[in-house]
């Protein structure tokens, strides 16, 4: 499935701005500093799509993408989160794509920091494509090779390429 037409010009960021140094402090609590930054992290990517002009309310966009990190992490190991959500802020289904290459503590189930974000927002009356949107995000990082181009992409077009299936 081809996905570019989903991620277009201005949906994609090279480096996160959110800072993920852990406090200096004697009661240091990992799982709350984690929090923070998920939650960071989640309000950047929600105003990454919300700089595109598609989406209605990007404060409202950010309290369903959080309130759906908050259920069970997006993380899905290897580096990857898929921060996802269907939500009535968007008329149709738009990708965004971000990358750390520090990468945050992100509640992955293999413990790994993740680099690379893609968000999924779909409209909320149309499951079916948002889905098979998700499954094809999903499915793309089965393919050898395509964290490291990632990593390495440096313009928007190879983001494109990539996510049309040019491995």
């Amino acid at each position: 499935m081809r996905l570019s037409p989903y991620l277009q010009q201005g949906f994609i960021r090279f480096e996160l701005e959110t800072r993920s140094d852990p406090p200096e402090e004697e009661d240091y609590d990992r799982e709350k500093h984690v929090a923070g930054v998920k939650q960071a992290v989640i309000r950047e990517l929600a105003g990454l799509l919300a700089e595109t002009g598609l989406v209605g309310n990007a404060n409202k966009l950010f309290l369903d993408l959080w309130n759906r990190e908050k259920k069970a992490s997006t993380a899905v190991g290897h580096g990857i989160a898929i921060p996802h959500i269907r939500s009535r802020q968007v008329k149709d289904v738009i990708l965004g794509f971000a990358r750390s290459r520090e990468g945050y503590e992100f509640a992955a189930p293999d413990g790994e920091k993740v680099h690379f974000f893609i968000v999924i927002v779909g409209p909320a009356y149309d499951p079916d494509r948002y889905l098979k949107i998700y499954k094809a995000v999903s499915g793309m990082f089965r393919y050898d090779g395509i964290r490291e181009r990632l990593f390495e992409a440096s313009t928007e077009g190879e983001v494109f390429r990539l996510f049309d299936g040019n491995f």
